[in-house]
């Protein structure tokens, strides 16, 4: 019985003591609400003019150059996805992250719709991304949102009426 005993404490020990285990953290990605000036919901197919994922692409500024943003093997392969959970749609647009698209800690990246217009949307990043890269603002044409909201857009998108 001592031996049982002894075996299921060192077994308790070996697993209670394990550290977790800690990656890179990625945050690079921010929420948005699109509405018309009547105040509907433009990510709502029955919405007149309503946005899709066919009818909408995203450019980042590289070099002073939009690029357009397509990988193929991705799950967001133009680097954005519309996401519907209980009847609410957002807007969840990626960062590219890769270091050609960084001037000093910021990344600008344009959302173009079908008819030519844009958004510009220019994310500041923490300085020392060695490790962790990390949105820490973003400006949508040229209006700095606050850290707050950044961080936040996940549970409440940031708002662009067109």
């Amino acid at each position: 019985m001592k031996r049982i005993l002894t075996i299921a404490l060192f077994v308790l020990v070996v697993f209670g003591c394990e550290k977790p285990i800690r990656g890179v953290d990625i945050n690079a990605d921010v929420s948005f609400l699109f509405l018309n000036s009547k105040g509907e919901d433009l990510l709502n197919t029955n919405t007149a003019g309503a946005l899709t994922e066919e009818n909408v692409d995203i450019y980042v500024l590289r070099n002073g150059s939009k690029i357009r943003l397509y990988q193929g093997n991705l799950d967001a392969a133009k680097f954005f996805k519309i996401r519907t959970e209980n009847g609410k749609s957002r807007f969840q647009m990626y960062f590219d992250i890769s270091t050609e698209n960084f001037s000093g800690n910021k990344i600008t990246q344009f959302i173009r719709y079908k008819d030519g217009t844009e958004d510009e949307i220019v994310g500041e990043f923490n300085s020392d991304r060695k490790r962790n890269t990390l949105l820490q603002q973003i400006w949508i044409n040229g209006t700095a949102k606050s850290r707050i909201e950044t961080g936040n857009s996940g549970q409440n998108p940031l708002v662009i009426v067109k």
